[in-house]
């Protein structure tokens, strides 16, 4: 619940904003949440960081070039560059925080976004020792980076996925170095006060390489709390940015021709996580039978409230490098072919009238995750599918699915980059391990699809390896894509900067307010 808004002094430039979740850690090598995320693009700044517009712009490194085979990176860090207690930044402390980002010790829950740098992958399985990562500094301002394969979409991956941390304040605080009493970071504020299922209040960092470009002395970030609570708040102008609102609400304000609305559709999906490793999941058969039996478009259209929305494909509609995705063949089936055909591979899996298939179908606490699910429950009655709805916690759900125990889950897909290989790349054999394929899909023709992709340099040719094994993966449905998120926005009319993107990052540090 949100808790009681606090006082700002009458001069302080204050934005105050709802994200997502409440952050259980804002350890940059640690969080994994997108309440988390937002928060730590306000706290730290990777090489290249998020603009306005959802793309990569110069961050801590001021330039970068790339080598003509497209494999070495070599960036040159801002003279400027210091921590927010005034030392300075070195190479040095790049290379230690992308160490510490692949130690397997960290487990770092994106690590894997960085596997294109060499023996990536390798330090992080523990098979290599971190001082082997392809990372190095060449001098105090100078950082070299040499890749496993070319990788068009690196510097959209480092903007979130690459946040450095202060080795100095970490190697004398230990884990304390979290608290706001302790804390160094590099990027536009720093941490003031941390209160939690309250808020978490920044201050501008004056060390910031780019301090006189920041408009905000501080920004509140909460947690999502009650929609009506939080709306109200919002109309009575104690809020400036909510990132969530109801879809039946934002309706409401949209036909009253409130200017605070903005909509647009997102690169993130909304899919179904299939168990592939256990229980009836694991048969192809069910998987395919309980996707085509998703009505896509009478979500969209009557849950959702944005008809198009509909998903079949994987890679979400506007992602670059790609083009048309790929999409299952029962697609372009009619509703009633659906049904039939799921009721033929549903009684071929020995489940009928008889033995109905029963599962579990977890989902995220929200009203709108709720409302999918009740509908998703009554598309798959129709085949006699018994769906048990398990309504939970973001972080306990995570948990379960990291240890295997469910069947069906509702999901966020949020690619590391605007490219085909970002959405595909969660279904690798390899990830399972790591905690990126939570499905356990393995598929050795789809893994080497990919692994050709990534060594492929041109566009074009790399987009169609990439659509083979995109119908790869959709033929066994281990993931059902459902809906291309939208984003659902109110900003209050004094925000000052904001423009929407596909990313749904809006960092605070572009922003001003009147």
């Amino acid at each position: 619940m949100l808790a009681a808004l606090p006082t700002s002094h009458a001069a302080e430039r204050v934005l105050h904003r709802v994200g997502t979740d409440d952050p259980s850690t804002i350890d940059p090598h640690k969080a994994s949440f997108p309440g988390e995320q937002l928060i730590i693009v306000d706290l730290f700044m990777s090489l290249t960081t998020v603009g306005m517009n959802g793309r990569p712009m110069p961050g801590a490194a001021e330039s970068w070039t790339v080598s003509p085979d497209g494999r070495v990176y070599t960036f040159t860090l801002r003279a400027n560059s210091r921590w927010s207690d005034g030392k300075p930044m070195t190479a040095e402390d790049w290379v230690w925080s992308f160490r510490r980002m692949l130690d397997p010790k960290t487990a770092y829950p994106l690590a894997s976004r960085l596997f294109p740098i060499r023996n990536a992958r390798e330090v992080a399985m523990g098979r290599q020792p971190a001082s082997a990562l392809g990372v190095r500094a060449v001098d105090a301002r100078t950082l070299r980076m040499e890749l496993e394969n070319p990788t068009p979409y690196l510097t959209d991956v480092m903007m979130t996925a690459a946040m450095p941390v202060p080795r100095h304040v970490i190697e004398k605080h230990g884990a304390a170095w979290l608290r706001p009493e302790n804390f160094v970071s590099n990027g536009p504020f720093v941490l003031d006060e941390w209160r939690p299922n309250g808020h978490v209040r920044l201050r501008r960092n004056p060390h910031f390489w780019g301090a006189d470009r920041v408009k905000l002395d501080a920004v509140y970030h909460y947690p999502l709390g009650n929609p009506a609570t939080v709306l109200r708040r919002f109309e009575a102008g104690e809020l400036d940015l909510l990132m969530v609102v109801p879809p039946e609400r934002l309706e409401e304000m949209r036909k009253a021709g409130n200017k605070s609305v903005r909509i647009a559709r997102g690169i993130a999906n909304e899919v179904i996580v299939f168990n592939t490793r256990s229980g009836p999941t694991a048969d192809v058969r069910v998987r395919r039978a309980l996707s085509m039996l998703i009505e896509r478009e009478v979500l969209a259209r009557n849950v959702i409230g944005f008809p198009g929305v509909e998903a079949y494909s994987l890679v979400a509609p506007g992602v670059l490098n790609y083009g048309e995705a790929a999409k299952p063949d029962f697609a372009a089936w009619s509703a009633e072919r659906r049904l039939t055909e799921a009721r033929r591979l549903l009684a071929a899996a020995g489940y009928g009238a008889a033995k109905p298939l029963r599962l579990r179908l977890g989902f995220p606490s929200t009203e709108l995750n709720r409302k999918v699910a009740v509908a998703v429950a009554a598309m798959w009655g129709r085949a006699g599918v018994r769906a048990e709805l398990q309504q939970k916690e973001s972080k306990a759900l995570v948990t379960e699915v990291g240890s295997g125990n469910f069947d069906a889950v509702r999901a966020i897909w949020v690619a590391s980059a605007s490219d085909p290989y970002s959405y595909l790349e969660r279904l690798l054999s390899t990830g399972t391990a790591l905690g990126m394929n939570t499905s356990g899909y393995v598929n050795a023709r789809f893994d080497s699809k990919l692994e050709q992709a990534a060594r492929e340099t041109d566009v074009a040719r790399r987009a169609a390896i990439l659509r083979e094994a995109e119908a790869i993966a959709l033929a066994e449905q281990p993931v059902a894509p459902v809906y291309y998120i939208v984003g659902r926005r109110l900003v209050a009319p004094r925000v000052r900067g904001f423009s929407d993107n596909p990313r749904g990052l809006y960092p605070s540090w572009l922003l001003s307010v009147q």
